[in-house]
């Protein structure tokens, strides 16, 4: 599966993105989701994670299971890095 974070000045949010049929008059359409949902689901190593800096001009970064721990930890939270530390046990 595929996620995004959305990372503003006043917060973040995650969501998934779906993409619709060639004749719809937007291609993609998103929907928010819970931070616990997108976690279980990175756990299992099912979802990519993109993160989107919606008021700064950075191109968007994939994150995976297999990334480095420390970006985890700066763009996701520790959240996800308690998780990984679960399983590895």
């Amino acid at each position: 599966m595929k996620y995004i974070k959305v990372i503003r000045i006043s917060g973040g949010y995650f969501a998934r993105e779906f993409e619709k049929s060639i004749k719809s008059r937007k291609p993609k359409k998103v929907r928010e989701v819970d931070e616990d949902t997108v976690a279980e689901q990175f756990l299992k190593g099912d979802a990519v994670i993109k993160i989107i800096f919606e008021d700064l001009e950075r191109e968007p970064i994939e994150i995976s299971k297999e990334s480095d721990e420390e970006i985890i930890k700066k763009y996701l939270g520790p959240k996800f890095l308690d998780y990984l530390a679960n399983i590895n046990m």
